[in-house]
């Protein structure tokens, strides 16, 4: 799921997957605000067809942490 992940961001933002990484901070490393992580969030439920909690959504802060939201609730 996280190659998945790194995949859509890489495309998304328009950078080489080679420089993401799971622990890569969505805000420090990737520069982005709380209003484009929250997109991110959203385009990731559509594609992976999931639904996380306002509280799970807010406390993603990591490729990683997107990851394991994702996947719990993909199972």
């Amino acid at each position: 799921m996280e190659k998945l992940i790194i995949d859509h961001i890489s495309w998304r933002l328009n950078v080489p997957p080679t420089s993401i990484h799971p622990y890569t901070h969505l805000e420090d490393d990737l520069h982005l605000d709380a209003v484009d992580i929250l997109l991110l969030i959203a385009e990731l439920e559509s594609r992976f067809n999931v639904y996380l909690s306002s509280e799970e959504a807010n406390s993603i802060e990591t490729i990683h942490d997107a990851s394991i939201f994702l996947q719990r609730h993909a199972a």
